[in-house]
């Protein structure tokens, strides 16, 4: 082996640092090895578990997305619902207030004609009172004789009343 050693020109110190790097390689198979791949096991066990955790987060904030764009849709549409009924409102209260002007005109113009008809029936009633008077004289100045109250106020509601049925 010396003549191998020699013939391949290697000496002692270079044989015995192979056999302590074999020792070394046994070595470190034996103890060393089975602890890293140990730990390298866990590490990509860890990174897998967070993988499959950012997943889940990502498919649940997916899901909560959905959920705010399916809750901001029906403010949106409760928002419409509403601005739709306000202005139905609005309408229905423009007709109640075209309502109550026509109701108020019409109770103007009722309560005008009712005035229109009081101030004919004064008017009449002046007249009438104006033709006894102007009767009285008439017939006084005629019979030439004073008249009392009663028979002056008897003559002019007969004359009124033969007045009222002739036909105009």
């Amino acid at each position: 082996m010396e003549q191998i050693i020699k013939a391949l020109g290697l000496n002692a110190t270079l044989v015995a640092q192979i056999f302590n790097f074999i020792i070394l390689l046994i070595f470190l198979r034996v103890v060393v090895y089975p602890h890293i791949v140990k730990v390298l096991e866990q590490r990509q066990e860890a990174i897998a578990g967070n993988v499959k955790a950012a997943e889940e987060e990502r498919k649940q904030a997916e899901a909560l997305r959905q959920s705010y764009l399916a809750d901001m849709q029906k403010a949106r549409e409760e928002a419409q619902a509403i601005i739709q009924q306000a202005a139905k409102a609005g309408e229905a209260q423009a007709q109640q207030i075209i309502e109550a002007a026509r109701n108020e005109a019409n109770r103007v113009k009722d309560s005008a004609l009712q005035e229109i008809e009081r101030e004919k029936e004064k008017a009449v009633a002046e007249l009438r009172d104006q033709v006894v008077s102007l009767s009285i004289l008439v017939a006084d100045k005629i019979i030439g004789k004073q008249i009392t109250q009663d028979l002056q106020h008897g003559l002019v509601k007969e004359f009124i009343k033969e007045a009222g049925d002739l036909p105009c």
